[in-house]
């Protein structure tokens, strides 16, 4: 007979890797592009004016995640190629942007709460991902972020379990998932402030930030059926709590259930973001004159170009600081931008 545990150890795992597929880049490690400082005085630059149809492409070779206690691990590495943004309205104080994505990853939790290990992993390759972003035009900070995935294939191989003998054939399960994910943030969020100079140094505002949606598959359709099969014979073995978030799992109840709640509070960091310097930067899109914003006291950088209008690189290695996040690495490879 299943055990409780592991379908909401399993449902969460599910939550973790599509919930992370939108995790922001905030820094990364090593740069890959040459840069040197600039010995010419820096100006003051306001924020850019964004049209209808500018378009942005980057590529993230690497966001990693990883969390490790006593009693459990978690680590997820993932990569998009050719993520694609693109301003669709430009009307009132807000740009909104489409974008769109193919994203590589892999996953891996490892929880021993005395009964025995729990031990699986997930793979999804070439993810197709796309949703939109609403932007503040004065800072160019992100008030709401929504993301899409369906019928996107994740395959989780269950390595380990103590709960019940499982047959060799389920060792192994492939799903489709289809999710919506939104992100609100009652304060809209970024890593710049304008008018931008070097010389400036500006804070991380708190935040509120509230995760909704659902997630859908079938093997969620099919769990709910045998447990209700199950209840015939008084051999249910979900929980009242667990059976409820089933078969469209509701991300917000999810959370509720399985974690904190679905409102996550940042705090306010003094000080988070420096802009020291200008800088020669070249990046797949070209060179570019840009200004180096060091975040979080040199764990890592931030460059904006206001000929590009935009970032066109990120890198940092936040291993130990922040948590979950380890490294990210963005570039720009194109733009319309004029």
């Amino acid at each position: 007979m299943m055990n409780t545990k592991l379908i909401g150890l399993l449902i969460g795992f599910m939550l973790l890797t599509t919930l992370l597929t939108v995790a922001k880049p905030v820094d990364t490690t090593g740069m890959s592009t040459s840069s040197k400082p600039m010995t010419s005085a820096s100006t003051m630059v306001g924020a850019p004016v964004w049209e209808i149809g500018d378009q942005w492409t980057y590529h993230i070779d690497e966001i990693s995640i990883e969390n490790t206690t006593e009693a459990q691990s978690i680590y997820l590495f993932l990569s998009l190629d050719d993520l694609h943004l693109e301003v669709t309205d430009a009307t009132g104080d807000f740009y909104t942007l489409s974008f769109d994505a193919i994203m590589n990853g892999q996953g891996h939790l490892y929880s021993n709460q005395g009964s025995g290990p729990l031990n699986i992993s997930v793979t999804f390759p070439m993810i197709d991902l796309s949703g939109s972003l609403r932007i503040e035009k004065s800072t160019l900070a992100v008030s709401t972020l929504s993301v899409s995935l369906e019928k996107q294939k994740f395959t989780f191989d269950i390595i380990d379990q103590p709960f019940f003998p499982l047959p060799s054939f389920l060792h192994v399960i492939s799903a489709k998932i289809t999710t919506t994910i939104d992100i609100d943030s009652d304060t809209p969020m970024t890593m710049l402030t304008f008018p931008l100079d070097t010389g400036t140094s500006w804070n991380l505002t708190a935040a509120n930030i509230t995760i909704n949606g659902n997630i859908q598959s079938g093997w969620l359709y099919l769990i709910q059926i045998v447990n209700n099969i199950a209840k015939l014979f008084n051999q249910d073995f979900l929980s009242p709590e667990i059976a409820g978030l089933l078969p469209i799992v509701d991300i917000h109840d999810a959370l509720t259930v399985l974690g904190p709640g679905n409102v996550f509070s940042l705090p306010t960091i003094e000080d988070a973001f420096a802009c020291l310097t200008m800088e020669n930067i070249t990046v797949p899109a070209g060179p570019y004159d840009a200004y180096n914003i060091t975040i979080l006291g040199g764990l890592g950088y931030c460059y904006y170009a206001p000929a590009a209008g935009n970032v066109i690189k990120i890198t940092g290695n936040f291993a130990g600081i922040l948590p979950y996040l380890k490294n990210v690495n963005m570039e720009l490879l194109s733009t319309t931008y004029t």
